[in-house]
């Protein structure tokens, strides 16, 4: 079976919905734990929570599709919050074969429980809870090949074009956000509808500044 990158940040919530959808995909997941902010500073995107109306707008959005689909929704206690502990945390450096079980205790700690993401003493008791070894993952999360993984992750990121959370790679195509899960099965399936063609014809008969206004 072919894998498939996730690339995802704890401050995000639709990574949180993605990561609920994930038994749904037929590959094989690479966690790729990837804080957002040197991904929007790379592009020179603004982060939702910078423009009010828009951090407004996609908590309703949050709100309604949780409610929509049953899913157990909040916030972490604070946000945004320092995610590098936690990204750190769901290293394979740091995690090793339990990563899996780690970025599930993690995301309900945060976006079911409401902890403070960003509190290293919350997040190693969340580990704990989880019947995780807390202390010996937060140690590791602060020897060298964690943190080269992290950055490792940010530079593989945005060489395939990365520039938001959740993004998923398959085969190098990029899917960026959890509505683009749709589009990503069919892609797993080979049921891939992009018209290629049209595609770059239109990419070629659309101005560079016309593009930065779309």
């Amino acid at each position: 079976m072919n894998s498939t990158l996730f690339y995802f940040d704890y401050l995000s919530p639709f990574s949180y919905f993605a990561w609920r959808e994930l038994s749904g995909l037929p590959t094989q997941i690479i966690f790729k734990p990837t804080p957002l902010g040197p991904l929007l500073n790379h592009w020179g995107i603004k982060g939702p929570g910078e423009v009010q109306p828009k951090r407004e707008f996609l908590l309703k959005q949050c709100l309604r599709f949780s409610k929509t689909h049953g899913i157990p929704f909040t916030t972490p206690k604070t946000h945004p919050f320092n995610s590098l502990y936690a990204l750190r945390l769901s290293t394979l450096a740091a995690s090793g074969a339990e990563q899996a079980r780690v970025i599930a205790a993690l995301w309900n700690a945060g976006w079911v429980e409401r902890i403070d993401m960003g509190e290293p003493e919350e997040l190693v008791a969340a580990l704990n809870r989880a019947g995780l070894a807390g202390q010996e993952i937060f140690e590791k999360s602060f020897n060298a090949e964690a943190k080269k993984e992290v950055k490792a992750n940010i530079a593989d990121a945005t060489g395939q074009g990365v520039f938001g959370v959740p993004s998923f790679v398959h085969e190098g195509e990029l899917f960026w956000g959890h509505d683009s899960l749709t589009q990503l099965k069919q892609f797993l399936r080979g049921e891939d509808n992009l018209d290629h063609e049209k595609l770059k014809m239109l990419l070629l008969s659309t101005p560079r500044a016309a593009q930065q206004s779309i």
